[in-house]
């Protein structure tokens, strides 16, 4: 009975995003139809580990363009352990208050006016999300925000600007999960299980690709799609929808 328990619950989710949502989404379509049109660039910050589901995908956009952020540092000195851990407490603050090198990450994944930035933060309340939000929107671009809305309130803000992120985007499309991103809660089990975010990130984004892509036909502009490499001719197709992107932007 607990797989039906979570199916019960995975649906709720999903029937509140459907009920309440859409317009959101509806919303959020146009941005983003409007953005590429006028071959401007469609960004996503994810940080809920759900990425990979939309990029390269299998009916997918090719102009959907992903921020994949890594920090790489190599030290040559040997620390002691005692030295270790406070450098790791002090990195870990630094990323919740927001104190990452945002400029230049906004430079290098080229953010300027009239792109749309969307960012996928569960809890938007961590630091990078937000300092990347207000970044980008003094560049002159929108910023869309995907979030739990319950989970988000529940929380104290810890990034400078004392907001969340859906104090600070432009538009925001609530995931509608609960306060933890959990759906069950087991007999003898101390930590609610099955986290509902990265099903309900799936669920609007799927959502929300149809409707940019509806929109854009709409204009007469009909947007590049990955087709499924097991089909005949797919690596030919491909190849030649990645060549007529970089022209057209969509």
């Amino acid at each position: 009975m607990t797989a039906q328990a979570y199916f019960d619950a995975a649906d709720t989710v999903l029937r509140q995003i459907r009920e309440t949502q859409l317009p959101a989404i509806q919303q959020a379509g146009a941005l983003i139809a409007d953005c590429l049109a006028s071959k401007h660039i469609w960004h996503l910050l994810d940080q809920g580990h759900t990425r990979d589901e939309f990029v390269g995908r299998t009916g997918g956009m090719i102009a959907l363009n992903p921020i994949i952020i890594n920090l790489d540092v190599h030290h040559q000195q040997r620390l002691p352990k005692t030295r270790t851990g406070e450098v790791s407490r002090y990195d870990y603050a630094l990323y919740r208050k927001g104190d990452a090198p945002i400029d230049y990450i906004l430079d290098k994944s080229m953010v300027l006016r009239g792109d749309v930035l969307m960012i996928h933060s569960v809890s938007g309340s961590r630091g990078l999300p937000i300092s990347m939000a207000l970044g980008a929107k003094t560049r002159g671009a929108t910023v869309i925000a995907i979030t739990s809305m319950t989970y988000s309130r529940a929380l104290e803000p810890v990034h400078p600007s004392g907001k969340r992120l859906y104090e600070v985007a432009d538009l925001v499309i609530d995931d509608c999960g609960p306060v933890g991103d959990t759906l069950l809660t087991i007999p003898g089990m101390e930590e609610g299980v099955c986290a509902s975010s990265g099903l309900a990130f799936v669920y609007i984004m799927w959502a929300l690709e149809a409707e940019i892509m509806a929109n854009l036909v709409r204009r007469g502009i009909t947007p590049h799609v990955f087709r499924n490499a097991n089909l005949p001719g797919a690596q030919e197709a491909n190849e030649r929808i990645e060549r007529e992107y970089d022209l057209t932007g969509v």
